[in-house]
């Protein structure tokens, strides 16, 4: 506070120091000085930004160029960091500050600025944008590459009908009928990431989903990987397309199945909760009832990196050809849709789990029974 007290008014009509210090006060955005590397005035904003008084942190002194080195402050200097608050979550902050001489002494006017929320936006808005693009390549080619896929599996089904059932023919029939199968697939999921589909949803439980696909995932993932499903026996209802469901469970199996080539365990699991969970918007956190939903899987698992970009689109780790990275993306606009939440928790050796959790409905709030 010393160095604002230290103001003289030089001209008339300048206000005079109580008036300029009051103005600081009341200023809605946060301003701190810093002297040899140690803040000597910060006002309420500052102090609220940086939560229940704590000012300026050893990670932002070494953030405010010049701080506590004597050299000069670039003006109009600003530069973007994350910091950690007490409760350890993180914020992105902007900075900005400038440098002035007082009484022969050197001082920097320092301007800290929460933009998680603007920076959440831009990411938003690049992904839209991407997904724009990629819909308007998509539609371009997705209605005559179907056409060209149906023709394959008629034309499959047809000599399959006339094959031995037994014969090496028959089975290479098979294996080119469920490739045609695979390549129309991964174009409707390309175009699930691309292009929003109309909202089918009912009112669904997500362990008869399980119950019904769990044959079927057990012969996909193959016999040196162990197939356990624990699911709640109370578990309450969401609202969601059956369809979607599967879809979502088929993907991240199929990845802990990948993520395990010498074999191991995946583990389908199911849970209500309650309490704080982010919404589909990312930045908006909200308290409730959930229905959680959980594949975890015992292979080499991911490192912080990787997980943090693990539901980008086209993002993969696999080898070409083996993957696309649309699944994950896939998944987290479906739930995102429904107002749930997605994420994946995984480290070096510690295998990976992914978890949804979609709003609980309550029985009185849709009339309709869940279909078994």
């Amino acid at each position: 506070m010393s160095a604002i007290a230290q103001l003289r008014p030089n001209t008339s009509g300048t206000p005079d120091p109580a008036t300029l210090l009051a103005a600081v006060q009341a200023c809605p955005e946060s301003l701190a000085i810093i002297a040899s590397g140690r803040i000597v005035y910060a006002n309420p904003a500052w102090c609220g930004l940086w939560e229940s008084g704590e000012l300026l942190p050893e990670t932002l002194v070494s953030a405010v160029p010049g701080a506590g080195s004597g050299k000069d402050c670039e003006t109009g200097a600003e530069r973007r960091f994350v910091q950690t608050r007490r409760d350890g979550t993180q914020m992105d902050l902007e900075l900005a500050c400038a440098g002035f001489e007082l009484r022969g002494g050197k001082f920097q006017v320092v301007h800290a600025r929460d933009v998680s929320r603007q920076m959440q936006a831009e990411k938003r808005l690049r992904e839209a944008q991407g997904m724009e693009a990629v819909g308007r390549l998509v539609g371009g080619v997705a209605h005559d590459f179907n056409n060209l896929l149906t023709g394959i599996i008629l034309y499959c089904d047809l000599l399959l009908g006339e094959s031995e059932k037994d014969s090496r023919f028959h089975r290479h029939l098979q294996e080119m009928r469920l490739a045609g199968e695979h390549g129309a697939a991964m174009v409707r999921q390309l175009l699930a990431v691309a292009r929003p589909a109309g909202n089918d949803s009912q009112v669904v439980v997500l362990n008869d989903v399980v119950r019904g696909f769990q044959d079927l995932l057990i012969r996909l993932i193959g016999e040196n990987i162990v197939f356990i499903a624990a699911l709640a026996d109370d578990l309450g209802q969401v609202k969601m397309d059956p369809a979607q469901v599967q879809q979502i469970l088929l993907n991240l199996v199929l990845n802990a199945r990948d993520a395990m080539p010498d074999g191991g365990r995946i583990t389908v699991s199911t849970q209500n909760q309650a309490g704080p969970c982010l919404t589909g918007r990312e930045s908006e956190s909200q308290i409730g009832q959930w229905v959680e939903l959980t594949v975890a899987d015992t292979g080499g698992g991911m490192d912080a990196a990787t997980v943090a970009r693990a539901f980008e689109p086209f993002f993969t780790t696999k080898n070409p050809g083996r993957g696309n990275g649309l699944g994950l993306a896939t998944a987290r606009r479906l739930v995102h849709q429904e107002g749930g939440t997605i994420i994946a928790e995984s480290g070096p050796g510690r295998g990976t789990r992914v978890s949804l959790r979609l709003p609980r409905i309550q029985p009185d709030q849709n009339s309709k029974a869940p279909e078994r």
